[in-house]
C-alpha cells in the first residue's frame, strides 16, 4: 500500500501518541485543570451547581444567592463546578478533489490523519466523538458518542472511505455529494456546544453551505482546516512541467507569466475563501500537506 495515496489501519492507530501532544479544541478544559467559581462564556460549558459559602470581599457579586442571603441574612455566594466535556465532531471530505497531490501525500490522505489526530485527541479527552465522513456519492454519519464506543466506528469509516479513492480516481464519476448537502445531514447529529473540525479544500462551498455554517456557529464553535499543495509557491520560472499516474501523463510549458498568473490566482482563492469563513465565525487553518501535519496543529486548532 502507497501510503501517499491511502492510509491503513496501523497508521491511524499509530496516531494515538502523536495526538497526546496537541493542544485542546477551543474552549476545551484541559484535563486536571482547576475549575473556577466564574460565569463560563464558552458555548457547551454547563456549571453545575456545587455548595453555597459566604461572601467574601472581591467575588462575583453576580453569584449571590439572594435566597439564601435573605434567609440568613448575610450574603453568600453560589459555588459551581464547570462542566469538562465537550462533544468534538469531524466532517471529513474524501472526494476525489481532495485526492491531490504533486508531492507527497495527497489531500485526502492529511485529512484522514487529522482526523485521526482530533478523534484520538478526543480519546485522551474522554470527550464523546462523532463524525461525517464523505466522498462523491456517499457519506457515512456517526452520532456523538463516548469516545470507547464511538472511535473505532469513526477510523472504520475513514478507512473506508480515503481506501476507496486510488480505485475511483480513473473513472471520475460526478460528484453527487457537495460539503453543503454534508452539513445539511449532520446538523441535526452535532449537538449544541459542541467543537466541530470541518477537514476539506473546500472547493464548492457556496452560499448555501455558508448560510448553514452560520447557522452552526451560533450554537457550535468552528475550525475549518483547508488542505491544500503549495506548488503554487515552489513553481520555478520557467521549464517544462509533468504529472504522471498509472500510466496517465500530461506536460505544458510554464514561462514566468504563467507562473504568476498561477501564483496570484491560487493566492487570491486560499485568502478570498479564509475572509469568507472568518467573517462566518469559523477559525481557519491551512495545511500544507507537504510540510509535517502534527506541528502545523500544535500551532492552535
Amino acid at each position: 500500500m502507497n501510503s501517499a495515496l491511502q492510509v491503513d489501519r496501523q497508521t491511524l492507530m499509530a496516531l494515538a501518541g502523536e495526538a497526546r501532544l496537541l493542544s485542546n479544541p477551543p474552549g476545551q478544559i484541559p484535563p486536571g485543570a482547576l475549575a473556577g467559581e466564574r460565569v463560563s462564556r464558552q458555548q457547551g460549558r454547563g456549571l453545575n451547581f456545587d455548595s453555597l459559602r459566604r461572601y467574601q470581599p472581591g467575588d462575583d457579586v453576580r453569584l449571590i444567592d439572594w435566597q439564601a442571603t435573605a434567609r440568613l441574612r448575610s450574603p453568600w455566594i453560589r459555588m459551581y463546578n464547570e462542566e469538562r466535556e465537550r462533544p468534538v465532531f469531524l466532517i471529513v471530505d474524501q472526494r476525489l478533489d481532495m485526492f491531490f497531490a504533486t508531492r507527497g501525500q495527497t489531500k485526502s490522505v492529511a485529512a484522514a490523519k487529522i482526523a485521526g489526530l482530533l478523534a484520538w485527541r478526543s480519546w485522551h479527552d474522554g470527550d464523546r466523538i462523532g463524525s461525517a465522513v464523505f466522498s462523491d456519492a456517499n457519506y457515512s454519519l456517526q452520532k456523538c458518542r463516548a469516545p470507547r464506543t464511538n472511535l473505532p466506528a469513526v477510523l472504520d469509516d475513514l478507512l473506508q472511505y480515503n481506501q476507496q479513492l486510488p480505485e475511483r480516481y480513473p473513472d471520475e464519476t460526478p460528484a453527487t455529494v457537495t460539503l453543503g448537502s454534508v452539513l445539511q445531514h449532520a446538523m441535526h447529529l452535532i449537538p449544541a456546544g459542541s467543537w466541530v473540525a470541518v477537514i476539506s479544500d473546500f472547493h464548492d462551498l457556496d452560499a448555501s453551505g455558508e448560510a448553514l455554517l452560520a447557522a452552526l456557529r451560533r450554537r457550535c464553535e468552528i475550525s475549518a482546516f483547508v488542505t491544500l499543495d503549495n506548488l503554487h509557491l515552489t513553481l520555478p520560472t520557467q521549464g517544462n512541467l509533468a504529472a504522471s499516474y498509472q500510466g496517465h501523463e500530461a506536460a505544458f510549458s510554464l514561462s514566468p507569466r504563467l507562473k504568476d498568473e498561477i501564483q496570484q490566482s491560487v493566492t487570491a482563492r486560499l485568502s478570498g475563501l479564509q475572509n469568507r469563513l472568518t467573517r462566518l465565525g469559523v477559525r481557519v487553518n491551512q495545511i500544507v500537506v507537504t510540510d509535517d501535519l502534527l506541528k502545523q496543529l500544535q500551532k492552535g486548532v
